[in-house]
């Protein structure tokens, strides 16, 4: 079984030294990068991005592990950053892995897993040995270098891994898929409704976009991310694109926005579930219905139901979108 890990791993650092990274002694080390930092990857499972350069600042969203981030700019221990979707604010250093332009380039040809496990899971030294280190949590949405064809033992069932910071390590096969996999999925509207469902009862968060804890644009986006689908961040950004559907034409999977009905403002967002009801993070993630006669009746305005159709999940796929 050594030899099968010895094997496994092979191929773990042959991705470090395309992306950078030196192995001394059989420990993954992070290089000098040559040329200008321009571009980072989150490498905790949850890098919170603040509204200012303070941990006392208010959260602003979350970006998770191997999340690739853009470069604005320093302000004592915190970066200015840019997320996939156009968010800006605030990540302390010590939450990133600052990369070149080329070394970003090079993380994009590489081979990528992304973590599909609806819970927290991990990531541990070794696979198949009495004694195993665990070496760090992930989240739902985290992308690791490796590959998910390349099963370690199909008994252990576990895939070698290398993580952003530069350390390397086991996880299993169960909780992942190839990245290039998930990007050229077809958008599932059930299967963003089972997502959702499996987080029955997380608790909320402002700011929260993570299997951990999210709020209520938080829980739309990551479980349309979990279809290879980027989502804008807030629900009045996300209430801005797809087709308007009327309250009777309602199906799964279509956005439910709220606020208030006088102005127009939306605050507030849920998954449609069917049978009048949705799912929103609101407290805890939980179901509500709009029918006034249901005890799970939620008195907020429904201001727009919105669909989205193959022409902007095409425009909003990881497949489409040039920094992955």
């Amino acid at each position: 079984m050594r030899i099968e890990l010895k094997k496994s791993f092979k191929h773990i650092f042959r991705q470090a030294a395309v992306l950078g990274l030196l192995v001394i002694g059989g420990v993954i080390q992070i290089s000098a990068q040559v040329g200008h930092d321009e571009w980072a990857l989150a490498k905790v499972s949850v890098a919170c991005v603040r509204e200012k350069p303070s941990h006392a600042a208010e959260l602003g969203t979350q970006v998770v592990m191997g999340t690739p981030v853009k470069l604005h700019g320093k302000n004592g221990a915190w970066w200015k950053i840019e997320t996939p979707e156009g968010y800006q604010g605030y990540v302390i250093d010590n939450s990133l892995r600052l990369m070149s332009r080329d070394a970003m380039a090079e993380w994009r040809a590489a081979k990528r897993v992304v973590v599909t496990s609806g819970d927290q899971t991990y990531i541990y030294s070794d696979c198949g040995q009495s004694v195993s280190e665990r070496i760090s949590d992930v989240v739902n949405g985290s992308i690791l270098v490796g590959s998910a064809s390349d099963e370690i033992d199909s008994a252990l069932g576990c895939v070698a891994v290398l993580l952003p910071d530069g350390r390397r390590g086991c996880i299993a096969s169960n909780d992942i898929e190839d990245l290039e996999s998930l990007a050229s999925n077809t958008c599932n509207m059930d299967s963003v409704v089972a997502f959702a469902q499996r987080h029955m009862g997380v608790p909320y968060l402002w700011g929260g976009t993570s299997s951990k804890s999210m709020d209520c644009s938080g829980l739309s986006k990551i479980a349309y991310f979990s279809q290879g689908i980027i989502l804008p961040r807030n629900a009045s950004q996300q209430a801005k694109i797809g087709q308007s559907v009327s309250v009777g034409e309602m199906q799964p999977g279509d956005l439910l926005f709220f606020g208030n009905r006088s102005s127009g403002k939306i605050n507030h967002v849920g998954i449609y579930i069917g049978d009048g009801r949705f799912i929103h993070s609101s407290g805890r993630v939980r179901v509500s219905s709009l029918d006034a006669s249901c005890p799970d009746y939620e008195p907020i305005d429904l201001i727009v139901a919105r669909r989205f159709g193959r022409v902007e999940l095409d425009k909003l796929s990881l497949r489409t979108h040039p920094w992955y």
